[in-house]
């Protein structure tokens, strides 16, 4: 699974948190879009995309158009917020390929994903009413937020199917995690109060989350 592409990959985002860390913003505009174009390529010489891949495939492709959209917040936000939702509806369906089983465990599973999203969504939504010139992004934040929600939970009930395998499943749980985490800090740090060395967190966890979670499902299904 290791390959030359995916080191490359590796190092370019390397490259794009130590640019952000020492404030190289420039660099990122190269380094950000070509890590995803590096997963692209990646995933696809392992997989060919066939079969279920080929959801998580098309995820990566719209993560990489909201990262081009992303370069340009102040007027491409909403596209780039929407590019990710639809990658995160493509994951969705490429985790829930078969129904997930009926037991006890998915009431602590839904604990899992509900807490922290309880203890963070209020504070956005709040702190967006408040702002007038973001106030026109609550809707879409709240449902963005409900989304990578469900992305989240469906990667963790791989946990309790039998067709995933132990090692692809924890790949794909903490994959999916990381960017849950990406996304909420992201919100946190834009939509609330900025905290130092932010984005450069805010990248960590998006590109290890990307790359965990296409390496689960490559796991099982190439």
């Amino acid at each position: 699974m290791v390959t030359p592409l995916l080191v490359l990959t590796l190092i370019l985002a390397v490259v794009d948190w130590i640019g952000l860390w020492r404030g190289w913003e420039k660099v990122g505009y190269f380094v950000k879009p070509a890590t995803l174009l590096g997963l692209i390529a990646w995933s696809y010489q392992l997989s060919g995309w066939r079969g279920a891949v080929a959801w998580f495939g098309a995820g990566l492709v719209f993560s990489l158009a909201g990262d081009c959209f992303l370069m340009f917040p102040k007027r491409l936000f909403l596209p780039g917020m929407m590019a990710f939702m639809g990658a995160h509806l493509l994951y969705i369906v490429g985790f829930n390929q078969t129904l997930p089983p009926f037991q006890p465990a998915l009431l602590l599973l839904l604990l899992v994903v509900g807490v922290p999203d309880a203890l963070v969504m209020p504070t956005v939504l709040r702190s967006l009413r408040q702002k007038v010139e973001l106030s026109r992004l609550r809707i879409p934040v709240l449902v963005y937020g409900q989304v990578i929600s469900l992305m989240f939970f469906s990667a963790l009930l791989c946990l309790l199917r039998s067709d995933w395998p132990f090692r692809a499943a924890w790949l794909a749980v903490f994959g999916a995690g990381l960017f849950f985490t990406s996304d909420s800090l992201l919100a946190y740090h834009d939509f609330v109060r900025p905290f130092r060395h932010g984005v450069v967190y805010v990248h960590i966890t998006y590109h290890l989350g990307q790359l965990l979670l296409i390496a689960g499902a490559l796991l099982r299904y190439a």
